[in-house]
């Protein structure tokens, strides 16, 4: 068979949307990182069965890729970068004799140590760029993967037991909840997904997306809002080492309402948080008449962000129409940086406005406003006049 990364990238996706992560309720890199350790343990003693140790290896190598799914990581983009081949029937990942368990479990150890590590800055409560030492999971992954599969007899070697592995990870009989939120699998991911694949912004289908936590109606709105803050700040944190590429709130309509007048309010309230928490010089809120300045931006954690307003109640021709989705008002917060890993500075504004004309020829006007404020809630006509919802007083 072809034993390519992309298509071990995708297998394992396709895996973990069937079953749910079955390292629950642990996370994915913890999971890896407690195989790592049974496999040292496993070898010490010597005489280790060859197929013990190859179920430990398939175990960290399904958890890694899982885990650069989670990152979006592309493991095509991340392999050539290494200078590795993606096809894994290159015959120069497979010189030679097999590695030995003893030095496949030191060489997996010393791999994983950098993911580790990245791991623990992710989760922290650190500013971004703290910690120059964080070395981005699409560096560090490949050299992990790449000693894993150096147990392996062979490429089919691997794929025999890669396939074994698939076909034991069947749909459970009871899900088993995790402990630790995963944000690429929040609900309001999967809300989105109808638009990213709909939309004519030609890098949509490929993103990678965050979110929070489900709307919970028992609790108050701020508190919803609170309950996003560790992921959405990990979000900012991953921003400029790794791959995601923005962060999606779901707000119902049954409990905030559907016309354009309680879509402004919400996103009042929605923007007027996010100032009072994250962005550190404006703790008293959002003041209209800072944010109406040309060279305003929306800055969170230090971050330079835009926001994308999806809503039910835009029409067909709309370039924020939500494709058939309806129940919910969408929020995506899409920071600078990720903007900028598609659009270089130097050719930011015609591949900009190139995309403005994939949106007009598909009978969705993009018309522009003037300052960056008036972008993010859009009226429902181009040809109307920006939307003031910043004026509104706040009800939070």
């Amino acid at each position: 068979m072809k034993l390519h990364v992309t298509r071990l990238q995708d297998a394992v996706r396709r895996m973990v949307e069937d079953i749910g992560p079955y390292w629950a309720p642990g996370s994915a890199d913890t999971h890896a990182a407690t195989q790592a350790a049974a496999l040292e343990q496993l070898v010490g003693g010597g005489g280790a069965e060859p197929d013990e140790v190859k179920k430990h290896l398939v175990e960290i190598t399904v958890a890694i890729v899982a885990l650069a799914n989670t990152y979006g990581v592309s493991l095509q983009q991340a392999f050539n970068d290494a200078s590795l081949p993606v096809d894994l029937t290159e015959a120069s990942l497979w010189a030679g004799k097999p590695v030995a368990p003893e030095e496949t479990a030191v060489r997996v150890a010393e791999a994983f140590a950098p993911v580790r590590d990245t791991m623990a800055f992710y989760r922290s409560d650190a500013r971004k760029g703290s910690d120059p030492g964080v070395v981005a999971l699409r560096h560090s992954v490949p050299g992990l993967l790449t000693a894993a599969f150096a147990g392996f007899d062979s490429a089919d070697d691997l794929a025999e037991h890669l396939f074994r592995h698939f076909d034991s990870r069947r749909r459970p009989d009871v899900p088993v909840a995790s402990d630790e939120f995963d944000p690429s699998r929040a609900e309001s991911t999967g809300i989105m997904r109808p638009i990213q694949m709909e939309t004519f912004c030609p890098f949509a289908q490929k993103s990678t997306l965050w979110g929070p936590p489900s709307y919970d109606e028992s609790l108050s709105f701020e508190e919803n809002m609170r309950n996003s803050l560790p992921s959405v700040r990990q979000y900012i944190r991953v921003l400029g080492t790794d791959v995601v590429d923005g962060y999606v709130y779901a707000f119902p309509t049954h409990i905030f309402g559907d016309s354009f007048d309680d879509l402004q309010q919400l996103f009042r309230n929605f923007v007027e948080f996010l100032h009072r928490t994250m962005t550190a010089n404006a703790p008293a809120g959002m003041d209209p008449a800072v944010v109406t300045d040309p060279k305003w931006f929306l800055i969170l954690e230090g971050e330079e962000c835009f926001i994308s307003v999806f809503a039910p109640c835009y029409p067909h021709d709309h370039s924020r129409y939500m494709n058939g989705v309806e129940g919910y008002f969408l929020f995506m917060l899409q920071p600078e940086a990720a903007v900028l890993r598609q659009l270089t500075k130097s050719d930011y504004h015609p591949r900009s406005e190139a995309i403005r004309f994939r949106f007009r020829d598909g009978f969705q006007e993009y018309t522009l406003a003037d300052i960056e404020i008036d972008r993010f809630l859009l009226p429902m006509r181009p040809d109307e006049p920006p939307v003031k919802w910043y004026e509104l007083n706040p009800t939070i």
